[in-house]
């Protein structure tokens, strides 16, 4: 029997994050049909192409999004199939039709060539395996397993070095349903998002607890994972300065001068940052990578700026909904109270830190959280007249999940003294058992929240979003690789052993007013 010590072990920690967390992207990926994701076809083509030396070539007439890759039928087939129930959630995936095995070369043209390669070097390796269904979801677990890898990284990083043990509760927090939908298909979105987690764990460990002497191991974690989230995406690296930013403000300029002068091991850390930073801006703005096709919603060139941005700010709320998750091809809406219990949960989080937390940290909470709102807000009405509205929830998510994580990591330090005169009269059994009771509550509900999102995204694609709702007992419509019923009651057992952890860890750990 494992004893709760073990159980606060930072190798047992991670070991148990990665497995629990793979097995529960692992079934995300068998609970949607092949090509559910946005773009997961464009992404699956690109990752064989640039795995087997293509770097794409140019369409005719030249085009400065799309380019033309050569690959197998079976992976062709994933750019022309005929998905009838896309866009209608109501409708089924019983419908599709079977999927080519041939392996004859065909040419097509991807829009999203030009995308930085790190990620899809990863997942393209499963094409050497096979390049039928069966690659295609050994590519959704590889993605998996990046993701999970990432998670399990951050919460080494609370164990080992923080007494915060709310940060382990910013994890699940920032562990939206859309987040798990997203890591689980062939979408470098996902793997960034993962990234940005554990990135931004890493940050608030830095900055709060370890800005004047911190760990080496620490260190050179950071300085990783910072250098990998900066070779994502096009805009990670705007993320990822901002997450710089964030550590400077809070470690303090000249402190954070003084320790680099003194810290080798720092200064190899900032240089490598910057290197890589340096490397995804010269693949970025050579290769083009921000060009994105006009698909938004048209905007007219005669409106005035004022007026494009009162057009886009009605987008705001539905942005909002899809960091939650608007899941498949944003056609799958969640039961309302997946939304308001992550709602609840993420403004309560912020509040309190803002409450708590002192100037520095409060600037930090209400700066990244407000950037999550204007940042889209500046950057799609700067090219509204020319491509339309164009974002999703996902662009901006590696910047909200800094946003919480910050807040949570707030939320868990000392009792400021202004509060401290009116907790003493609270005995302190009392105060830790509410406190507790609190976090774990929290667990809990996001836990169900979780539950019920996958369920219903399996419905969905099952019997539709108003079909049979026992239809998993009945072995109705369509049915994933690994069958309905197993995948639920897996998806169940997981997720009660992710929250079972990271229960422990919060209900052992000491107190907010007991931490640094």
């Amino acid at each position: 029997m494992v004893s709760s010590r073990a159980l606060m072990s930072p190798r047992f920690v991670f070991f148990a994050v990665l497995a629990l967390a793979f097995a529960s992207l692992a079934c995300w990926s068998f609970a949607s049909p092949l090509v559910a994701s946005p773009d997961e076809q464009a992404h699956l083509l690109r990752a064989y192409a640039l795995d087997h030396g293509q770097l794409g070539s140019p369409t005719t007439p030249p085009n400065k999004v799309n380019e033309n890759v050569t690959v197998p039928m079976s992976l062709y087939y994933s750019a022309i199939y005929p998905i009838c129930w896309q866009m209608k959630a109501q409708v089924p995936a019983t419908c599709s039709a079977p999927w080519p095995t041939s392996s004859a070369p065909a040419t097509i043209s991807i829009y999203v060539d030009h995308y930085p390669p790190l990620y899809y070097l990863f997942v393209g390796t499963a094409t050497y395996v096979s390049h039928e269904t069966s690659g295609i979801y050994l590519m959704r677990l590889i993605s998996s397993l990046m993701g999970a890898l990432m998670l399990a990284l951050a919460a080494y990083a609370v164990a080992r070095w923080s007494r915060r043990r709310t940060l382990f509760l910013g994890l699940y927090v920032a562990l939206a349903p859309e987040a798990y939908f997203l890591s689980a298909s062939v979408n470098p979105s996902g793997f960034e998002i993962m990234t940005s987690i554990c990135l931004w764990t890493l940050v608030a460990v830095f900055a709060l607890e370890h800005r004047e002497d911190p760990p080496h191991g620490l260190v050179v974690l950071l300085a990783t994972v910072a250098s990998i989230d900066v070779l994502i995406r096009g805009l990670s690296p705007l993320w990822v300065a901002l997450a710089g930013l964030t550590l400077v403000v809070l470690s303090g300029p000249l402190a954070l001068f003084a320790l680099f002068k003194r810290r080798r091991d720092v200064q190899v850390a900032a240089g490598s940052v910057v290197g890589a930073a340096l490397l995804a801006s010269l693949w970025i703005f050579t290769q083009g990578t921000l060009n994105i096709l006009p698909v938004g919603a048209a905007v007219s060139k005669s409106d005035s700026l004022l007026t494009v941005i009162h057009i886009v700010s009605n987008y705001i709320q539905g942005w909002l909904r899809e960091t939650v998750g608007i899941l498949g091809w944003l056609d799958t809406e969640l039961p309302g109270l997946v939304y308001r219990s992550w709602y609840t949960v993420v403004i309560g989080v912020v509040v309190i830190a803002l409450i708590r937390g002192n100037w520095r940290e409060r600037a930090v909470v209400a700066s990244l959280s407000a950037l999550t709102v204007l940042i889209p807000l500046a950057l799609v009405s700067r090219q509204a007249k020319i491509l339309g509205v164009v974002w999703q929830g996902r662009d901006s998510m590696p910047l909200a999940v800094g946003a919480v994580i910050m807040a949570v990591a707030v939320l868990g330090a000392p009792t400021p003294r202004y509060a401290q005169h009116a907790l003493e009269r609270i005995k302190p059994a009392t105060r830790q058992i509410a406190t507790r009771s609190g976090l774990v509550g929290v667990v809990v509900v996001l836990g169900l929240a979780n539950l019920l999102s996958f369920y219903t995204n399996m419905r969905r694609y099952a019997v539709g979003r108003y079909g049979p709702k026992l239809f998993f007992l009945h072995h109705q419509g369509w049915s994933p690789p690994t069958g309905q019923l197993l995948t639920l009651l897996v998806y169940t057992l997981v997720t009660a052993a992710f929250a079972g952890v990271l229960i422990v860890r919060l209900w052992n750990s000491p107190s907010p007013s007991e931490s640094i």
